[in-house]
Protein backbone atom coordinates (compact mmCIF):
# COMPACT_ATOMS: atom_id res chain seq x y z
CA UNK A 1 0.00 0.00 0.00
CA UNK A 2 1.35 3.72 -0.96
CA UNK A 3 0.54 6.61 0.02
CA UNK A 4 0.74 10.23 -1.61
CA UNK A 5 2.35 13.11 0.62
CA UNK A 6 -1.31 14.64 0.09
CA UNK A 7 -2.46 11.72 1.73
CA UNK A 8 -0.55 12.24 5.23
CA UNK A 9 -1.18 16.29 4.61
CA UNK A 10 -5.43 15.28 4.83
CA UNK A 11 -4.88 12.99 7.32
CA UNK A 12 -3.08 15.49 9.69
CA UNK A 13 -6.18 17.92 9.18
CA UNK A 14 -8.71 15.25 10.27
CA UNK A 15 -6.72 14.74 12.90
CA UNK A 16 -6.07 18.26 14.36
CA UNK A 17 -10.24 18.74 13.30
CA UNK A 18 -11.07 15.57 16.45
CA UNK A 19 -8.96 14.31 18.60
CA UNK A 20 -5.76 17.30 18.98
CA UNK A 21 -8.14 19.98 19.82
CA UNK A 22 -9.87 17.70 22.58
CA UNK A 23 -7.13 15.96 23.83
CA UNK A 24 -4.15 17.39 26.34
CA UNK A 25 -1.52 15.47 27.69
CA UNK A 26 -3.32 16.07 31.60
CA UNK A 27 -5.81 13.43 30.08
CA UNK A 28 -2.86 10.89 30.63
CA UNK A 29 -2.07 11.84 34.10
CA UNK A 30 -3.87 9.53 36.33
CA UNK A 31 -4.00 10.19 40.48
CA UNK A 32 -2.22 7.97 42.28
CA UNK A 33 -2.36 9.77 45.80
CA UNK A 34 -3.60 13.28 46.66
CA UNK A 35 -0.73 15.66 44.78
CA UNK A 36 0.74 12.60 42.95
CA UNK A 37 0.04 11.86 39.25
CA UNK A 38 1.79 8.91 37.27
CA UNK A 39 1.77 9.90 33.51
CA UNK A 40 0.37 6.91 31.76
CA UNK A 41 0.55 5.50 27.72
CA UNK A 42 -0.61 2.97 25.86
CA UNK A 43 -0.65 -0.51 27.21
CA UNK A 44 -0.35 1.07 31.13
CA UNK A 45 2.96 2.18 30.56
CA UNK A 46 4.19 4.74 32.94
CA UNK A 47 6.40 7.66 31.54
CA UNK A 48 6.50 10.20 34.22
CA UNK A 49 5.44 11.53 37.86
CA UNK A 50 4.25 14.76 38.52
CA UNK A 51 4.04 15.79 42.16
CA UNK A 52 2.21 19.07 43.76
CA UNK A 53 5.17 21.20 46.30
CA UNK A 54 5.18 23.89 48.18
CA UNK A 55 8.54 25.85 48.03
CA UNK A 56 9.04 29.24 49.97
CA UNK A 57 5.15 29.42 50.07
CA UNK A 58 4.54 28.50 46.62
CA UNK A 59 2.49 25.67 45.34
CA UNK A 60 3.80 24.35 42.25
CA UNK A 61 4.64 20.57 40.41
CA UNK A 62 7.55 18.80 39.93
CA UNK A 63 7.86 16.36 36.93
CA UNK A 64 10.40 13.70 36.49
CA UNK A 65 10.95 10.64 34.37
CA UNK A 66 9.30 7.31 35.32
CA UNK A 67 11.59 4.76 36.79
CA UNK A 68 10.45 1.94 39.45
CA UNK A 69 13.47 3.46 41.37
CA UNK A 70 12.78 7.13 42.54
CA UNK A 71 16.55 7.75 42.07
CA UNK A 72 16.79 6.71 38.89
CA UNK A 73 14.00 9.43 37.60
CA UNK A 74 15.25 12.52 35.81
CA UNK A 75 14.26 16.15 36.46
CA UNK A 76 12.13 17.32 33.77
CA UNK A 77 11.14 20.50 35.58
CA UNK A 78 9.48 22.82 37.87
CA UNK A 79 5.84 24.00 36.84
CA UNK A 80 2.84 26.19 38.06
CA UNK A 81 0.10 24.34 36.79
CA UNK A 82 -0.77 21.02 36.32
CA UNK A 83 -1.81 21.41 32.78
CA UNK A 84 1.80 22.51 32.05
CA UNK A 85 3.90 19.85 33.97
CA UNK A 86 1.74 17.11 32.18
CA UNK A 87 2.42 18.53 28.40
CA UNK A 88 6.00 19.16 29.40
CA UNK A 89 6.24 15.61 30.82
CA UNK A 90 4.27 14.29 27.53
CA UNK A 91 6.69 16.29 25.00
CA UNK A 92 9.72 14.71 27.03
CA UNK A 93 8.25 10.81 26.53
CA UNK A 94 7.73 11.83 22.45
CA UNK A 95 11.24 13.13 22.07
CA UNK A 96 12.76 9.63 23.11
CA UNK A 97 10.38 8.41 20.69
CA UNK A 98 10.86 10.17 17.33
CA UNK A 99 13.46 12.01 15.49
CA UNK A 100 14.37 15.65 16.59
CA UNK A 101 12.22 17.98 14.73
CA UNK A 102 10.11 15.40 13.36
CA UNK A 103 6.60 17.00 14.42
CA UNK A 104 5.03 20.18 15.40
CA UNK A 105 4.36 20.30 19.16
CA UNK A 106 0.68 21.29 19.39
CA UNK A 107 0.41 22.11 23.51
CA UNK A 108 3.29 24.58 22.99
CA UNK A 109 0.69 27.02 22.89
CA UNK A 110 -1.65 27.94 25.79
CA UNK A 111 -5.38 27.48 25.16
Amino acid sequence: MQHTHQDAVDALARARRSYLQDWHPILAAVEVAPGEWVMTGDLGRKYGVIRLLEIAGERGYRAVTWAERSEDRQLIGYFRTLRAAAGATHRQWLSGMSPIGFAPDPWSVAR
